[in-house]
C-alpha cells in the first residue's frame, strides 16, 4: 500500500517536487509507446519506497535533487523517463553491504554529473538522453566487455567513470580542440554528425525506441539493459533515414 502523505513524508518531498516542476512549468515526456507523459516522482515513489524500506527518507531525497539537478542545468531535456533509473540505484544499493552509503554515494555523483556535463559548464551539453538511456553506458561497456559487461547502466564504478570522462572533456575544451572546442556563444554543443535541436531530438529518439533501438529502456521500472548491439551506429543510420 502506498505511503500516506503527511507533511515530512517522503512521498509527500516526492510531490511537492512534481508541483515545483509544473510551476516551473518543465514538460517531462516519456519514450514509452503507451504514454507520452514521464511518470511522476510521486508516483515512481509510490512504487518504489514500499522496497525502499528504511531507506525510502535517502531514496526520496536522492530523487529529488536529480530532478532539481535536470531541471537546472539542462532545461531544455524532453525525455524524463526516471523509473529505470532509480529502480536500477535502488537493487545495486540493496545488494551491497552499505545500501545507505552505497546510495547517497550514487545519488551524489549523479548530481554532480549533471552540474558537470550541463549547461553551467563549458561543456554545455543539452540533453540527459544519452546517459539516461544507456547509449554512454553501451559505449562504455563495449570498450571493455571483458571487464564491464556486468555493470549495470547506473552503477556507481560506471558514474565514477563518467565523471572522470567529464574533467577529460574540460581538459579538451580548455585546449580548443578540433571535436570539443571552446564554443563562441551560448548554444549547446553537439559533437555528432546529426542536428540535436528540439524537432529532430524528439523525431529520433522516438524512432529509435519504436524500433527497440534503446539501451536502457528506462520508462520501464525493470529495464532490459543491452549493450552488445551497433547502437551508436544505428542511431546515426536513423538519423540519415530522418534527414536530420
Amino acid at each position: 500500500m502506498a505511503e500516506a502523505l503527511s507533511a515530512d513524508s517522503p512521498l509527500e518531498r516526492l510531490a511537492r517536487c512534481d508541483a515545483q516542476l509544473e510551476r516551473a512549468r518543465v514538460l517531462r515526456h516519456s519514450l514509452a509507446p503507451e504514454r507520452d507523459a514521464a511518470t511522476t516522482l510521486r508516483s515512481l515513489g509510490e512504487r518504489l519506497l514500499p522496497d525502499a524500506g528504511a531507506l525510502a527518507p535517502e531514496l526520496a531525497d536522492g530523487m529529488v535533487r536529480v530532478a532539481h539537478a535536470v531541471a537546472e542545468h539542462f532545461p531544455d531535456n524532453l525525455f524524463w523517463d526516471l523509473d529505470g533509473v532509480f529502480g536500477e540505484l535502488l537493487r545495486e544499493a540493496q545488494a551491497t553491504g552499505d545500501a545507505r552509503g552505497h546510495l547517497a554515494a550514487s545519488m551524489h555523483e549523479i548530481v554532480a554529473l549533471h552540474g558537470l556535463f550541463g549547461q553551467q559548464t563549458t561543456i554545455r551539453f543539452r540533453y540527459v538522453h544519452d546517459f539516461v538511456y544507456g547509449f554512454d553506458w553501451a559505449k562504455w561497456v563495449s570498450r571493455d566487455p571483458e571487464a564491464r559487461a556486468d555493470v549495470g547502466p547506473f552503477a556507481l564504478s560506471f558514474l565514477r567513470s563518467v565523471h572522470a570522462r567529464g574533467h577529460e572533456l574540460l581538459a579538451l575544451i580548455d585546449e580548443d580542440d578540433a571535436k570539443y572546442p571552446r564554443l563562441p556563444g551560448p548554444e549547446a554543443r553537439n559533437p555528432f554528425p546529426f542536428s540535436r535541436d528540439p524537432d529532430a531530438e524528439s523525431a529520433l529518439y522516438r524512432d529509435l525506441a519504436a524500433r527497440g533501438l534503446i539501451p536502457v529502456p528506462t520508462w520501464r521500472l525493470l529495464p532490459d539493459a543491452v549493450w552488445d548491439r551497433p547502437f551508436a551506429r544505428a542511431r546515426e543510420e536513423r538519423a540519415r533515414a530522418l534527414r536530420l
